[in-house]
């Protein structure tokens, strides 16, 4: 919880180097929030299309009939949609600064807008079965390559000693561990 919180106070600190726990921790925290949200998202929508819709859940939800006021739904979703959005430059920070760990630069982080880019061209081109297809097998690809790309980074050990981000945080909590225990 601790790497969790300090993500939260250097909110969009990208100097520095970030250690695999930070990383991991702070993708598991918000993992874990993210999926509660979700899961209370779709409960409370599924009760209110119940209760408001005589039953016709599945049209109303693909329909987005759902978020049309103050109903719990609605609420959960702008409480989703605002966490999101709050998390996003943390996110980005503890990527660049793990980045900085392992000794690579924080501009590795610009190949996450690649499925999003993929995601404009879907969507703009819906009218074209070809390229909804194509472009839906792309962004499949791209976001698998990237997942696999950011669990190694996630997995590699950092630099040891100091780099041209700075110390090895994981050395620095070690010499302090040692100092306390009087090492």
């Amino acid at each position: 919880m601790k790497y969790f919180i300090k993500c939260w106070k250097q909110y969009a600190d990208f100097k520095g180097r970030a250690r695999r726990k930070e990383y991991w921790m702070f993708l598991l925290f918000n993992w874990i929030i993210g999926t509660v949200l979700s899961i209370a998202l779709n409960i409370a929508q599924v009760i209110e299309a119940i209760n408001s819709h005589d039953g016709h859940v599945f049209k109303m939800i693909a329909e987005g009939q759902i978020f049309s006021g103050t109903d719990a739904a609605s609420i959960i979703f702008y409480i989703t949609l605002a966490y999101g959005l709050a998390s996003l430059l943390p996110t980005l920070a503890v990527v660049v600064r793990r980045l900085h760990d392992i000794g690579r630069k924080g501009t590795w982080v610009l190949l996450l807008l690649i499925p999003l880019l993929l995601a404009c061209i879907f969507y703009f081109n819906m009218f074209s079965l070809a390229i909804v297809v194509g472009t839906g097998i792309a962004i499949f690809i791209v976001n698998l390559v990237l997942t696999v790309l950011y669990i190694i980074v996630g997995c590699i050990d950092g630099q040891k000693g100091e780099n041209q981000y700075g110390p090895n945080p994981k050395e620095l909590e070690e010499a302090e561990k040692r100092r306390e225990l009087g090492y």
